[in-house]
């Protein structure tokens, strides 16, 4: 195991030592310089493929192919999703080793997360890798305000009950739409209007010198946890011109996930919000969220439009998503790591990116990793704005389309997700569980299937757990493969067994028996 790491540091550092802007010119040099790129980037991809598919296996959690580098970079969110379904799997096999037995009121009385702590260090003393992991955190969403309701049935509710730089009124009438083959209501964007007539700030269209951030080891960011707190923080966004926004999450001990800090970044000051205790107060951001005035800087929103609505209630008029600009001046990479090193020459410290972000109080080097997304973005917008208008004709169209895909991104809204009993379609759908399974299944099989499918999505929702954590797709699949019908047999195909499959083992026996029989009386009538 060492001398494998050895030799993956050993290959990264020669990786490195490439510079990625000369790459397209160095290959222009030499033919089969750059095919042996192509070859090694080639294999190395498909090594990689091969070993997210086997913890996926490992772990249950749903993992796709990745195809090119691209891919990665837009995607790599499925891999910190394994991972950390790694951890938590190895967090379970140690406790069931040692004999540890948790009981679900232990999550209420712990006033201080264990946290778990796994690093390497090369011979010069360098910090090579670091895992902050957390088991037995207090559950965040007991103290949350709003209610947690993943149910199916449950109506369309959206946080927003004021609307600051309003062109038009809120709009609370609910529509029919099709989601998956169903019919589902739907509630309008609530700023659709403002930001498809919005009329940018002329700041943007003018070319001036980039302001320089303020050295990252010379400041400090001021942590925001009381409403008394975060209007202080809004004082100082009267006059600005640029917010950069940036979100940590966490989604494998909640159905839909939550939102566990939000950065922000002026260029005199950074902010750390501790979204889990101001989740009720978020809303004040709209404020200067909505203001068409102020440019939300954000790197790869798609996820953060979501977030923010559906956890706060907050939306975004002038966004300046600085992903797109990477895609229109075709960089040849687009992660924010890219822009952090070619910009600003900061190399991006992902070694906190399996972090549990529920840990409470946040431990400094997190802390730290949370600012730098977004203490640097200004001066990185101002660099972009500028090459923009500089590459652009006289009409600004590079700047222009940038500023449209950002606009069409933040137009997205949040909505209920749909499960399809009948077609399995949709993300969390039975189908696409189905379509990775190797093997034949017969009518039996098939049918235990969508049963135990449609449970762990019923049990997931109510628990508010994610399917992963309530019952992984590699257990589910031992389940059908073997159908047992009692309880014994029903803890025996998952090992480590999940708290709320054991909890309900009897009740999948039986639900497993009903399946089976299901299946006869469909094939014996399908006969006649």
């Amino acid at each position: 195991q060492a001398s494998l790491f050895k030799a993956l540091v050993s290959a990264a550092s020669a990786s490195n030592a490439l510079p990625i802007e000369d790459m397209g010119f160095y290959r222009t040099l030499d033919k089969e310089f750059s095919k042996g790129i192509d070859h090694v980037g080639s294999r190395l991809l498909s090594i990689s493929n091969n070993l997210l598919q086997k913890c996926s296996d490992d772990t249950g959690i749903s993992a796709k192919d990745y195809e090119d580098v691209d891919d990665v970079v837009d995607n790599f969110n499925g891999v910190v999703d394994v991972v950390d379904g790694l951890l938590e799997r190895t967090d379970l096999c140690l406790d069931e080793m040692v004999g540890r037995v948790h009981k679900p009121e232990s999550f209420l009385q712990q006033t201080a997360p264990e946290v778990t702590q796994v690093s390497q260090k090369s011979q010069n003393g360098k910090l090579e890798y670091k895992f902050l992991h957390a088991k037995n955190v207090v559950r965040p969403q007991i103290k949350f305000k709003d209610r947690i309701n993943n149910s199916l049935t449950a109506p369309i509710e959206r946080k927003i009950v004021y609307k600051p730089h309003a062109k038009v009124p809120l709009d609370n009438t609910e529509t029919l739409e099709m989601d998956s083959g169903s019919i589902v209501y739907s509630l309008p964007h609530p700023y659709e209007y403002e930001i498809k007539h919005l009329e940018y700030p002329e700041h943007m269209f003018k070319e001036k010198k980039p302001e320089m951030y303020k050295p990252f080891d010379k400041t400090s960011a001021t942590w925001v946890d009381t409403e008394e707190g975060l209007r202080k923080m809004m004082d100082t966004f009267e006059d600005v011109e640029e917010l950069a926004v940036d979100l940590e999450y966490h989604n494998y001990r909640s159905y839909l996930g939550f939102t566990c800090l939000m950065q922000i970044s002026t260029r005199d000051e950074d902010f750390i919000i501790d979204t889990l205790e101001l989740r009720d107060k978020m809303w004040l951001l709209n404020e200067y969220f909505a203001d068409p005035n102020i440019v939300k800087i954000l790197h790869g929103a798609d996820s953060d439009i979501i977030w923010l609505q559906r956890d706060f209630g907050l939306y975004i008029v002038n966004l300046f998503d600085t992903y797109f600009v990477t895609k229109v001046l075709e960089f040849p990479h687009h992660s924010l790591a890219y822009l952090l090193k070619k910009y600003c020459d900061f190399d991006a410290d992902k070694k906190y990116q399996l972090a549990d972000w529920r840990i409470r109080p946040v431990p400094e080097e997190m802390f730290d990793y949370a600012r730098s997304d977004t203490h640097y973005l200004p001066y990185i917008y101002d660099c972009l704005r500028n090459e923009l208008l500089e590459k652009s004709g006289a009409n600004q169209n590079l700047l222009r389309q940038v500023l449209q895909r950002s606009a069409e991104l933040s137009l997205h809204k949040d909505e209920k997700e749909i499960y399809d009993v009948k077609n399995g379609l949709g993300p969390g759908g039975w189908k696409n569980a189905l379509d990775k399974w190797k093997y034949r299944m017969n009518d039996q099989q098939l049918s235990v299937f969508k049963q135990l499918h449609y449970w762990r999505d019923h049990i997931a929702r109510e628990e508010d757990e994610s399917v992963r954590y309530v019952l992984p797709n590699h257990m589910l699949f031992a389940l059908v493969e073997k159908m047992p019908i009692d309880s014994a047999g029903v803890i025996g195909c998952c090992n480590p067994c999940p708290l709320l499959v054991r909890v309900n083992a009897q009740a999948l026996a039986l639900l497993i028996q009903r399946a089976k029989a299901d299946a006869l009386v469909g094939a014996s009538q399908t006969e006649e």
